[in-house]
């Protein structure tokens, strides 16, 4: 079994921070593997980002000064990729991918046994970065079998040719969603369970209020979604105090939660101490950074990479052998 000093578990923004940090503190390469469940980084914001939605530096007006190596400006999601994958080859970091985490063993010296479905290895420290966007929330309605796949928690698979589309939430991602789908010529509806949207930022409320008094949006108010069927091939939508509308496709745009189940599984608790932008694992030598130390309010890119780089100063004061 192969002795590792540093594990890191997801390959986004804070996870290839984290293992820039772990460099800059005297270790080399061969030291950090990071281990990506996919095939590709970042694949979060590469597989559910809209191409049009830019990557901010600061989400949600919440500001993050950088102070570590990694920092971003406002970017194009290309441009956002491309700046990931200049970090891996530049400081030639090890990444594993299609190698999903299965165990957590705490180990009688201390260490780590870190499991996947092909390989274990044993380490002092593993950092958890595998953000909250694989955790979507859903509907929670009936949806017929037959229509299932005409249901989305993004927008890249939206085909030109659903015209009709349902939006489902009241937040930035849902604003944005329909702002982008109506420049691609798509007939939209938006369903909210409030009278008013109330999570936006200025920028989204004042886009999509707009378009929805253009007529280019369908807003529908105070609704909440009951049930979906299949009528034709297409989703006939019923909701709780609205009538019904058919549409080609509907978009869930409800936040994401913690991936409380999965990290549950392999053996770590998640637990955020208030006040605390980075959090060790009550176990010990177990550091969650990014969206896990973000809390409910989230976190922007920069303040992943700032996470990372908080954790790996707790955990050289603990575990590692680091340089000053």
């Amino acid at each position: 079994m192969v002795i590792q000093p540093v594990i890191i578990i997801g390959a986004g923004p804070a996870g290839i921070a984290t293992a820039v940090e772990v460099l800059n503190r005297g270790y080399k390469s061969e030291d950090i593997i990071i281990l990506e469940k996919s095939g590709e980084i970042a694949h979060m914001i590469a597989a559910k980002y809209p191409d049009e939605k830019p990557v901010l530096a600061n989400y949600k007006e919440r500001m993050a000064e950088c102070i570590g190596d990694l920092c971003i400006t406002d970017m194009t999601k290309p441009e956002f990729i491309e700046y990931m994958k200049q970090v891996i080859t530049e400081k030639k970091i090890k990444v594993q991918f299609h190698q999903s985490v299965e165990k957590l063993v705490k180990l009688n010296s201390g260490q780590w046994r870190v499991d996947t479905a092909e390989d274990s290895w044993i380490t002092n420290v593993v950092f958890v970065a595998i953000g909250n966007m694989s955790s979507a929330r859903t509907l929670g309605v009936s949806v017929d079998d037959s229509i299932a796949n005409h249901i989305h928690d993004d927008i890249q698979t939206i085909k030109s040719d659903q015209k009709d589309v349902l939006v489902v939430g009241g937040g930035d991602s849902a604003g944005e969603y329909a702002q982008i789908l109506v420049s691609r010529g798509h007939k939209v509806w938006m369903s909210y369970r409030k009278d008013k949207f109330s999570r936006m930022i200025p920028q989204n409320l004042e886009k999509t209020t707009s378009l929805i008094n253009e007529g280019k949006i369908k807003y529908l108010p105070n609704s909440v979604v009951s049930r979906i069927k299949e009528n034709n091939s297409r989703c006939e939508v019923k909701f709780n105090s609205c009538e019904p509308i058919e549409v080609d496709a509907v978009v869930t745009a409800l936040g994401s939660d913690r991936p409380k189940s999965y990290l549950k599984k392999i053996g770590i608790s998640v637990e955020k101490e208030d006040g605390d932008d980075f959090l060790e694992n009550e176990q010990g030598g177990i550091f969650l950074v990014g969206d896990l130390a973000s809390g409910k309010s989230g976190g922007s890119i920069n303040f992943a990479f700032n996470s990372g780089t908080k954790a790996v100063s707790k955990a050289c004061s603990l575990y590692l052998d680091c340089d000053a």
